[in-house]
């Protein structure tokens, strides 16, 4: 450990540590452009500039790693005429547009002119300009403004460094210089848009977020990303009741400072909802039920003393799987959790290693330490068509092939209950479907594939009459006579389930509200 003063105040921080990581130990923050933690060090913007005692010269905050005993000075006359400075140099060209620009609200570009910046100009020439590479489209997913470059080269160093794709380089020379793709190919790599979000300013934006709503407007809360098992921490950013854009959070266990594309398109999908209250579809047509009347005849089939199925889904939370296995297995019920594969997920963590997903659920670890048993898609199709007893699906997405006609038909001959947000040929078929609040409406942990326990807040109230799984399975034991009613959420359903499995134990509710995330107690071999 080495030990340097930063503007009066001591610092301990590891060795190898540069000025600008130190400095944030103690809350001062450097202004940076090219600088970011999860990307090689260049130098090259030079607004980080600091002051060491006993050097000739101001050095570059982001490139200089501190060494025993230095003195440090990160706001000093020299340092504020120096950054005013370079400040004006990366102003000379950048268009007056911030009242149109997208990014405005968290540029850093903004932001740093008003703390570092002149309030006057030394501008006369007409500002540089790049005929044809303004509000142009280089990939599915990412628009460039090229009037706007700073030159960072930040997203260049994405996809060498990050994505291993080699997307972006630098042509042409000196003031003429600018940000294109390689061989005019497009910008189309699974997380392309990650080179949106470490561009500093607004010269790259993605497209499916442009115009959509003002930052400073949107509410963002803390949540995890439901498209795979790996579990990657995002900021979901919501107006209005309505779901606007996922950007990654940083966790450099888990997903570092990135996110695939994939996951991004999901956000969108939680604004979509067609079944908002509970209903039972008889040969009167469909009668509209109140929700205890609706658990009350999901209970009377489960204690019938048919051979009901129950299929649960590693999409819900470990509180949620936790209820199904205390109040349905423990009540002699069979439940099997359905695994599907998918495309193959993948992003690199914050140590720049490959952390790649085991299939498309965003908590089939948690199934599976839960002790639930999980079947792939053949068993399930078999568990469906041979059954014979009532079917009652905790997750109408549980698995794709449970969205197709063909699960609608092998199940025609039965009495099917349905949890669900969405219509599918089952919920169309079903007798009895009650509304699933989304990811966004939810709260609750879940385990990621590298055995991390990560805590999803809610971000939004449920829409309609909709509850999140972990209630409506909590409502059903009281109905089935496994509980009693009493207060309930999910910090308490986890103290529950941390006392009982054993590889929750020692994690906390609280500890996640302020961690990010947790590892399992046991081991998790043979994934990630």
């Amino acid at each position: 450990m080495i030990t340097v003063t930063i503007d009066g105040q001591q610092v301990t921080v590891a060795e190898g540590t540069n000025i600008v990581e130190a400095a944030k130990t103690i809350a001062v923050e450097i202004p940076t452009y090219c600088y970011h933690p999860g990307l090689s060090v260049v130098g090259q913007c030079r607004i980080c500039f600091v002051e060491v005692e006993g050097m000739p010269r101001l050095v570059t905050a982001c490139s200089t790693p501190v060494q025993e005993d230095m003195v440090i000075l990160t706001s000093s006359e020299r340092v504020r005429e120096a950054r005013a400075a370079v400040m004006e140099f990366l102003l000379e060209n950048h268009p007056l547009d911030c009242p149109v620009c997208d990014q405005a609200g968290e540029c850093g570009l903004q932001d740093y002119s008003v703390e570092h910046g002149l309030d006057t100009t030394h501008m006369v020439d007409e500002r540089r300009t790049y005929p044809g590479y303004e509000r142009r489209l280089i990939g599915p997913r990412v628009v460039q403004n090229q009037n706007r470059c700073i030159h960072c080269t930040r997203c260049i160093r994405v996809t060498t460094e990050i994505t291993e794709t080699a997307d972006l380089t630098m042509k042409s020379r000196g003031n003429h210089s600018f940000i294109d793709t390689f061989d005019g190919k497009p910008l189309d790599n699974p997380w392309s848009a990650c080179v949106a979000d470490v561009c500093p300013v607004g010269a790259l934006t993605v497209k499916d977020f442009r115009f959509r709503a003002r930052v400073w407007h949107l509410e963002e809360t803390e949540s995890v990303c439901p498209g795979c098992s790996i579990g990657c921490n995002i900021h979901l950013g919501h107006l209005d009741g309505a779901v606007h854009r996922f950007v990654p959070r940083e966790n450099v266990q888990v997903n570092g400072w990135w996110m695939c594309d994939y996951g991004r398109s999901l956000a969108e999908d939680l604004n979509f909802r067609e079944i908002d209250l509970p209903f039972a579809r008889t040969d009167d047509g469909i009668v509209n039920l109140t929700w205890d009347n609706a658990l009350e005849r999901l209970a009377s089939w489960l204690r019938s003393g048919s051979r009901t199925m129950v299929v649960a889904s590693a999409n819900l939370s470990n509180e949620a799987l936790f209820s199904v296995r205390r109040s349905l297995i423990g009540a002699g019920i069979d439940v099997v959790v359905p695994i599907y594969r998918g495309e193959e997920r993948k992003i690199k963590n914050g140590r720049g290693e490959w952390v790649t997903g085991i299939d498309a659920h965003a908590n089939s670890t948690g199934a599976r330490l839960l002790g639930l048993l999980a079947v792939d898609g053949a068993d399930l199709e078999s568990y469906i068509r041979d059954g014979d007893g009532p079917l009652v699906l905790l997750d109408a997405h549980a698995h794709p092939w449970l969205t197709t006609q063909a699960a609608a038909e092998a199940a025609a001959q039965r009495p099917i209950a349905v949890m669900a947000r969405k219509r599918t040929p089952i919920t169309d078929a079903a007798s009895l479907v009650v509304p699933l609040a989304s990811w966004a409406e939810n709260e609750g942990t879940y385990t990621s594939s590298t055995g991390i326990v990560q805590l999803v807040r809610r971000a939004l109230p449920p829409a309609g009459q909709a509850r999140p799984s972990w209630e409506i399975m909590h409502r059903l034991a009281i109905h089935l006579g496994q509980e009693q009613e009493r207060e309930v959420s999910p910090r308490i359903l986890f103290a529950e389930m941390a006392e009982v499995i054993s590889a929750f134990s020692g994690v906390t509710y609280g500890r996640l509200m302020t961690e990010p995330g947790m590892p399992v107690h046991e081991e998790v071999t043979g994934v990630g």
